[in-house]
């Protein structure tokens, strides 16, 4: 799906990764690990197109179009003076059974008439995540997707993206959490 070949990267003159090439193929999980200020976000930044890297360059079979990637950063992308049900229209997700069913595993069919910025960081980021679950994305890219969610949205969130690369999608992740799936990583503190 993706080659990314000799990247590098610095910031201040402080290199946060030097020479990196790894390949995403169609069924695999990629963590990016690494300490705070490593790089891990410019690296999803860079793999975007919205960063350009110092040197290196990356290869895509397809082009990051509508429906191609989804993508979650560290930001929810939501509307907190809209109430979730208006997020979800503006998300273009429409209630239908599967997407009932859905929101009901995450706990908010009882909050659609509320506001999201009433809603806890957790719950902003159970609709945020909604998104992603409900996509049909080939590629899902997710900055620290596990921070904020209770054990049960946690389990959720690892079935859906192990049923995503069963079905021969792919996903990046970045996380300082230790997550139940086969991935392959990346240590961006080697």
């Amino acid at each position: 799906m993706i080659k990314v070949n000799n990247l590098s990267f610095s910031v201040n003159n402080k290199k946060l990764f030097h020479n990196l090439s790894f390949a995403i193929s169609e069924g695999e999980l990629i963590r990016i690990s690494g300490s705070n200020g490593s790089g891990k976000t410019t690296l999803l930044k860079i793999m975007l197109g919205i960063t350009p890297p110092k040197k290196g360059f990356i290869e895509k079979e397809f082009s990051f179009g509508e429906k191609e990637f989804e993508f979650l950063g560290h930001k929810n992308g939501l509307k907190t003076y809209l109430s979730v049900k208006d997020n979800l229209y503006l998300m273009d997700l429409k209630l239908n059974d599967k997407n009932l069913k859905v929101l009901n595993d995450l706990s908010l069919l009882d909050l659609m008439s509320e506001t999201v910025g009433n809603l806890s960081y957790g719950q902003q980021k159970k609709l945020a995540l909604a998104r992603v679950i409900l996509s049909k994305a080939r590629l899902i890219l997710l900055d620290e997707p596990f921070v904020g969610l209770d054990d049960d949205s946690k389990k959720l969130l690892e079935k859906f993206l192990f049923n995503h690369i069963k079905t021969g999608k792919s996903a990046v992740i970045t996380s300082h959490i230790d997550i139940d799936l086969p991935y392959s990583e990346i240590c961006l503190d080697d």
